[in-house]
């Protein structure tokens, strides 16, 4: 008994599981992380994020295709009430990548200092905590630094 009490509980290490694995790809190389866009190889439709049917010509087979990292954020939102395992207040908002797609992601930086049209960058970090108040990791938004 003496030695359960005496043995250390494993340190908790951010959980690199994503939110789903056909979002964003960390190159293990040093890389920027980018995120996956889906192109139809029917029709040429490109989405985000993967599909199992292209809308517009029901295709089956896509090809990866990495998204621009830079965006503009169309709009977004503080939110000051979150869901369990999120800090509040956060923001979220939409961003409008330069392939024609607008993406839904959590933004970084303090509520009340986003503002439409401004440019934004990916970024990867803690979304959320899980369950045993561990950091999930996934894509953000930030502004981008000049």
């Amino acid at each position: 008994m003496s030695d359960e009490k005496n043995q250390k509980k494993p340190e908790k290490k951010p959980d690199a599981t994503f939110f789903h694995p056909d979002l964003l790809e960390v190159p293990t190389d040093g890389g920027k992380p980018y995120l996956k866009g889906y192109r139809c190889k029917s029709c040429g439709q490109l989405d985000f994020p993967k599909l199992s049917l292209c809308p517009s010509c029901w295709g089956e087979e896509f090809e990866v295709v990495p998204l621009s990292r830079r965006g503009t954020l169309y709009s977004f939102s503080d939110n000051y009430i979150g869901q369990a395992g999120m800090k509040t207040p956060y923001s979220f908002g939409y961003i409008d990548l330069p392939e024609n797609l607008r993406i839904f992601a959590q933004l970084e930086g303090e509520p009340k200092t986003f503002f439409c049209d401004e440019a934004v960058e990916l970024t990867v970090g803690p979304v959320r905590d899980n369950r045993d108040g561990v950091p999930l990791i996934s894509y953000k938004f930030r502004k981008v630094e000049d």
